[in-house]
């Protein structure tokens, strides 16, 4: 028996964090802004990662009808999230260099939390 109920919280959370980032990376600010400046502008990068997170907000919003089946969204965010934050942050953490502390205590967050409401949501009774 599955109880998919524990997926709401990441969809609405991811929701929620992603409705104004998606606006900042496509009308605004983009990279420079959710990326604090650590990480160089570019039109590539923002349409590559706006395109990215706005699938995630789509898959998000279609997961609050239809939790189950949109639950592999929860894993690829954990996937992508911890390898960006093993291969990009943490080296420059380790080197004593700045890097985007907002959006990295986001991801450290997401990457500690989701895989506990997947594997609620999946555990057979």
């Amino acid at each position: 028996m599955t109880n998919p109920n524990w997926l709401i919280g990441p969809y609405l959370l991811n929701i929620v964090i992603l409705v104004p980032i998606c606006f900042s990376m496509f009308l605004g600010g983009g990279t420079a802004t959710v990326f604090e400046g650590r990480v160089p502008e570019s039109a590539g990068l923002r349409l590559l990662v706006g395109s990215l997170w706005f699938s995630i907000l789509v898959a998000s919003i279609a997961g609050l009808v239809l939790p189950a089946f949109f639950a592999p969204v929860i894993l690829i965010q954990v996937i992508y999230k911890l390898a960006w934050l093993v291969v990009f942050v943490m080296p420059l953490w380790w080197a004593g260099q700045p890097f985007p502390y907002g959006i990295s205590a986001v991801f450290v967050f997401i990457v500690a939390t989701y895989p506990i409401a997947f594997l609620l949501a999946v555990r057979t009774a």
